[in-house]
């Protein structure tokens, strides 16, 4: 169980970089490199909104007692792909759960 890791552009007005980590435990971790902001969520807290050609990655954190929702805006064809990331991931770790 590897963690793959992506690097997209958003696609937001200022199209910054970003670096997507699909960790297989469940856990997907997002860094806006020019801004230094860091974002994770669990599998089953991140979905995909596609609208046109953008796709948004919406992810919800507990941060304390509060919930704190972001997302990042990706081009469809980069949230398909970081979409099946996270789908084989989930099924490797299923793999797993079940031969222990």
């Amino acid at each position: 169980m590897l963690s793959r890791h992506r690097d997209y552009l958003l696609q937001d007005t200022k199209h910054l970089r970003a670096h997507f980590e699909v960790i297989p435990t469940g856990i997907v971790e997002v860094e806006i490199v020019d801004k230094k902001e860091c974002h994770s969520a669990e599998f089953d807290k991140v979905r995909f909104e596609r609208r046109g050609k953008i796709a948004k990655l919406v992810g919800q954190t507990q941060s304390g007692s509060k919930k704190v929702q972001w997302q990042v805006p990706l081009r469809v064809e980069d949230a398909k792909e970081l979409e099946q990331l996270i789908e084989d991931a989930s099924e490797e770790l299923e793999i797993l759960m079940r031969d222990l």
